[in-house]
């Protein structure tokens, strides 16, 4: 059974996926339920995703994506 951060942060990467031009509010959210190197990773991978799935990508997912990728290095 997921632990209750995991079943939180599992709904907003939900939300994140399905919108196509997610809210900086519900990103900040996201980020800020981050906990584990896993749920860091998987976020990166949402990002990549967003970043994938457009032609002109957004600033603001530039610059998270570069920001959590820091991050990460610092977390492997």
């Amino acid at each position: 059974m997921a632990s209750l951060q995991q079943t939180y942060y599992d709904i907003l990467a939900a939300r994140v996926r399905a919108d196509q031009y997610p809210s900086h509010q519900l990103l900040d959210r996201l980020e800020a339920s981050l906990f584990t190197s896993e749920q860091v990773t998987d976020y990166i991978t949402l990002l990549l995703e967003k970043l994938n799935a457009t032609r002109y990508p957004s600033q603001q997912i530039l610059d998270r994506t570069e920001r959590m990728l820091v991050l990460a290095a610092g977390v492997t």
